[in-house]
Parts: structure tokens; C-alpha cells; sequence
């Protein structure tokens, strides 16, 4: 049997998962009946499991996402069309009930439709491949897109008892040119507690989010509204589950401490000065490297203390201009850093500062202590294999702007922190969770990239190739204070003595990346190694496939270009 690409994508992806085998469901036709007369003896339907039903949706989700689809919208299409547990009630239905049923009884001009595929994986007793055939026909990347439709309109009423669960159209779930949801069961909304507010939400998302808010704090709850609830629950349904976050986590734990060594060292060459130079480093730290912000914000710092420490926007704009890496002045300074920078030099409390982004916002409290707050930023993006816009926000009086997939990273981070506390008999900070995870993410991605390596990020875990001292090597403030190209500026600008005593106190501790404090002898390394190796390999077929589409986003780009630079 021939398969499409298309087709084959999704068997590709059956094969490489073990999906349960779900039992056969008899269904009794008189000689003669149609479909709409046939009479349905169902002792049991398997693919009403929660699991069964999740694995089948995931598999479509891949299948979109393969073909260019929002992983967020990929996951609504997908649970929508098999009826999982985001698609309006407990008992939803979706193709994945109907798939047992092609084998048996699915003999008229509407099974013909549904494609061949379908019907001979059904009859072998395959319904996840038919499920997977059959949903692909139904958003009409299959052909028998309409046989589908009228077919599961037929059945639908049967095994629900009554045509009055058919649900009508929502013009929110479109497939192409299909409306999928012409057939889903309506949705039951349930108040779930928020603080001391109570939100309506469908009830298969109240249990998400009842258990999640727990891991948010009550700032963070207050901004719940019935739709930022369910844009929240749908966010963290994409987000790779706390077991793979714990294991990218351990896999970087050659870095835990990043934040804690950091802020100490700041705290130790600054003194009372260290919550405004945290907030500074912040300000600076957008669309660069580690190395790059820290060269930027010491730089601006020293000039700016030498100018006499100027409050006007003008003055320190210009201080930026000749401090900057960047040879064009003011104009190397970057819009994302100019109105940060201004509030980090002039606050009169910059502990209090709330800097204008998400991500900006909760680096700078981090480096000022604090260990519940989460920086996503592009790495941990990356790690996730969400779209960056995902944590977007925008400044408010009392609020970074942290909107509900900022939320969600964080109710993931910290449900993290929460499970290897327990795990490893050690506490586990949301802030340790993240540094680790940046660390292990960046250190795979760029391994698999370098010059002469041929080995993708699954290779590499396979090839135990991501080492503790590789993990070490990731650069961070505390060690960079201590490199060549920064340790003059700090003298220059009269930190010398306290940068020796920095120093002298971290001898033989974290002086370099080779003799940091490292915690991989813990508890945590004692965890069973070859299920951490499965879940790395998860988390790095995700990196393997951001590489894909990073390239194929560029080999179009350069495919629609003329010769002398401009668009055809």
C-alpha cells in the first residue's frame, strides 16, 4: 500500500511510539441496512479512554505542526477532532471514537471516502493508524475529507444517543476549508477559585487550572480572566511536561547556582549599588550574549558614574552611545534598551524597579535574589519549541506585563521545582530549575551546530556527549568577572579592590567554570539514568527540529531573492 508524504509522516511518528493496542468494538448491521439504520451493540469503547484518546491527538498535533501549523493552534485542531481533553466535555467525541467502527460495518459510499488508508488499518485491528488516516482526511489533507464528515455526523448521534449532543459551528475551529467542530459535543463551563475571585471555565480546563494556579503567585493569579484562564491552560498543554523539564534540569546541573553566584558576586563589588546594577544589567540584556551585556552595561556604568552619575534621558542616552559595543554612537544603542536603562539609573528604589517586559523584569529580580522568579527568555523558548511571542506583555503601573504563556512557563518551572524537591530529597529553587535548563538547552543546541560536527542534539545525548564540563563552560557573570576583558573595566571604574576580595573569597570554589560549585554528585545524579537519557532525547528532538525549521526558514528566505538583494 502506498502512502502520501504526508501519510507517511504520520505513521512515521506511530512507529516511533508504542501505542497501546486497543480492543475491537462489534458493531451488528442487518442485511440491507444503511448506515442510519444500522443498530450498534457496544459492549465497550476502548478509545473513550483519556489516555488512548491523548496519544491519538498528539500524534495529529506532530502531523500539523510538521506541516507549518502554531503548535498552540495544532493542539486545538488536533484535541477537537479526536475529542480530547481541551475540546469541551469529558466525553467529548471525536474520529478517535469512531475509527473501531471502519473494520466492521463501514462498507457504504462513506467509508469508501474515508480512504482506503483507513479502512485496511482498521480492519487490521490498527485504529491509532486509522485514527491518524481518517483525521488527516478531515482537514482535508487526506482526500475524503467530506466522507468523514458526513460519516462521523451519522455515527456521532448513535453512540451519543441523541442528535441534540451535535453542537453547531464555531467559526474558531476551522481546518482549511472544514469546519471541524460541526459535530462537537457543547461545552460545560464550571466556576473554578482564583485567589478570592471565581472564573467560569470549560470543565475539562477547571482541573488544569485549579491545580496549576498553585503554582503561580497571587499577583500573578489576579490577572486571570475567563479567557487569559483558558489561554493559560491551553499554553501550558503545549509546554514539554515536568518530567522532561526535570531531566533537561539535572542534565544541566553542572551549572545550578548560575543566579546565586551571580548576585553574590554583583552584591560583592557593588555593595549598595548592586540592586541598580542588577537592574542595569537587565536593561541591557535584550537581542545579546551573556558576554556582550555584561561588556555593555560595565562600560555604561563606569562612564556614567565618571559624567556624574546624569538623571536627564538625554545625558545618559549619550553615555550609552560611547559605552556600547558599536561604532555607529547613539545609534548602536538599542530601542529595547533605552527606556530600562533610564529607569535602572534614575529609580530612586531600584529594588522596587518593575522594568518594562516580562523576561527583562524577572532577570533583573533574579539577579537581585530573588529565586521564584522565572526568566523565559528565547533559550527557554527554544528548549519548549514555542514561538518567543508566547511570553510577550505588555508594562503596566504595577505589572511587567506577564501574560498567559509567560504564566504557564512559569506554573511549569515551578511545578519543576516542586517535583525534583521531592525527587532528590533537596530543595530545588524555580530559579535553579530555569539556569539549568538554559544552560543544558544552549550548550546542546550550539554542540550540534559548531564547525565539524556532524552529530544532531539526539545523537549527541545518545553519544553521552553533553558533559558536566561543557555544561560548566557556559559563561556567567560571577566567572566573567573575572576574565580578561572585563576585569580592567571594573578597576577602571574603582571596583579593584573589591573584585579582589571577590576573589580571594571564591579561591579554589567558582573562580573559573573548571572549579565552580558544582552539585552533580547530589541526589539528583543518582536518578535512573537511561530514563533521564529518553526524556533528553525528547527534549532534544525538539532543539533537532527548531535547527529544521530555522534552515528551511532560511533556504526560503534566499529562495525569493534576486540576485542584487531585492524581493522578486
Amino acid at each position: 500500500m502506498a502512502f502520501s508524504s504526508l501519510e507517511d509522516r504520520y505513521l512515521n511518528n506511530l512507529a516511533e511510539q508504542q501505542f497501546p493496542t486497543m480492543e475491537p468494538v462489534q458493531l451488528a448491521a442487518a442485511t440491507g441496512e444503511t448506515m442510519t439504520d444500522a443498530v450498534l451493540q457496544v459492549p465497550e469503547i476502548k478509545s473513550y479512554d483519556p489516555t488512548t484518546r491523548e496519544q491519538i491527538s498528539a500524534f495529529l498535533q506532530s502531523g500539523l505542526e510538521g506541516v507549518g501549523v502554531d503548535r498552540v493552534r495544532a493542539r486545538k485542531i488536533s484535541q477537537s477532532l479526536i475529542g480530547g481533553p481541551s475540546s469541551g466535555a469529558p466525553l467529548s467525541l471525536g474520529i478517535a471514537d469512531i475509527v473501531p467502527f471502519l473494520g466492521t460495518v463501514l462498507q457504504t459510499e462513506e467509508a469508501v471516502r474515508l480512504g482506503q488508508d483507513a479502512a485496511q488499518l482498521a480492519q487490521q485491528g490498527e485504529y491509532a493508524g486509522a485514527a491518524l488516516s481518517a483525521t488527516g482526511a478531515a482537514v482535508g489533507m487526506i482526500p475524503g475529507a467530506v466522507g468523514t464528515v458526513q460519516t462521523v455526523k451519522k455515527v456521532a448521534p448513535m453512540i451519543k444517543g441523541s442528535a441534540d449532543a451535535i453542537a453547531p459551528p464555531s467559526p474558531a475551529m476551522q481546518a482549511g476549508s472544514l469546519n471541524v467542530s460541526a459535530f462537537m459535543p457543547r461545552e460545560s463551563i464550571v466556576p473554578v477559585k482564583v485567589g478570592e475571585r471565581e472564573i467560569k471555565i470549560p470543565a475539562t480546563q477547571a482541573a488544569v487550572l485549579s491545580k496549576a494556579i498553585k503554582n503561580l503567585t497571587p499577583a500573578e493569579q489576579s490577572k486571570f480572566k475567563a479567557n487569559t484562564a483558558k489561554t493559560f491552560v491551553e499554553y501550558l498543554s503545549v509546554l514539554p511536561s515536568k518530567q522532561e523539564f526535570a531531566a533537561a534540569a539535572i542534565g544541566g546541573q553542572a551549572k545550578r547556582g548560575w543566579y546565586e553566584g551571580s548576585t553574590q558576586a554583583i552584591v560583592n563589588v557593588f555593595g549598595p549599588d548592586a540592586p541598580r546594577f542588577a537592574a542595569l544589567l537587565s536593561a541591557t540584556s535584550p537581542q545579546t550574549s551573556v558576554e556582550s551585556n555584561l561588556f555593555n552595561a560595565l562600560q555604561v556604568w563606569k562612564n556614567w558614574t565618571a559624567a556624574g552619575r546624569p538623571t536627564d534621558e538625554a545625558s545618559i542616552i549619550r553615555v550609552m552611545g560611547h559605552s556600547v559595543q558599536g561604532n555607529k554612537g547613539e545609534d548602536s544603542v538599542l530601542d529595547a534598551w533605552k527606556n530600562n536603562t533610564v529607569a535602572a539609573l534614575t529609580s530612586e528604589d531600584p529594588s522596587a524597579l518593575i522594568l518594562s517586559g516580562p523576561k527583562v523584569d524577572s532577570f533583573m529580580k533574579n539577579l537581585q535574589g530573588n529565586v521564584n522568579e522565572v526568566t523565559n527568555d528565547a533559550w527557554m523558548a527554544a528548549f519548549a519549541l514555542v514561538d518567543q511571542k508566547m511570553f510577550s506583555g505588555s508594562l503596566t503601573k504595577t505589572d511587567a506585563g506577564k501574560g498567559p504563556g509567560y504564566l504557564a512557563m512559569n506554573a511549569r518551572v515551578r511545578e519543576t521545582a516542586n517535583y525534583l524537591t521531592k525527587l532528590t530529597g533537596e530543595t530545588w529553587t524555580p530559579a535553579e530549575v530555569q539556569e539549568t535548563i538554559w544552560s543544558w538547552a544552549k550548550t546542546l543546541y550550539e554542540t550540534a551546530g559548531s564547525a565539524g560536527e556532524t552529530r544532531s542534539a539526539v545523537q549527541l545525548i545518545r553519544d553521552s556527549a553533553i558533559t558536566d564540563e561543557l555544561i560548566a563552560s557556559t559563561p556567567d557573570f560571577r566567572t566573567l568577572f573575572y576574565d580578561a576583558r572585563f576585569q580592567p573595566i571594573l578597576e577602571q571604574a574603582g571596583y579593584g579592590e573589591q573584585l579582589a576580595k571577590l576573589r580571594a573569597a571564591t579561591a579554589g570554589a567558582d573562580g573559573s567554570p573548571g572549579n565552580q560549585k558544582s552539585r552533580a554528585s547530589s541526589k539528583a545524579g543518582t536518578l535512573d539514568s537511561e530514563a533521564q537519557r529518553k526524556l533528553n532525547e525528547r527534549n532534544a528532538k525538539r532543539l533537532d527540529k527548531l535547527r529544521k525549521q530555522r534552515e528551511e526558514a532560511s533556504a526560503q528566505k534566499a529562495a525569493v531573492q534576486s540576485p542584487s538583494g531585492g524581493n522578486e
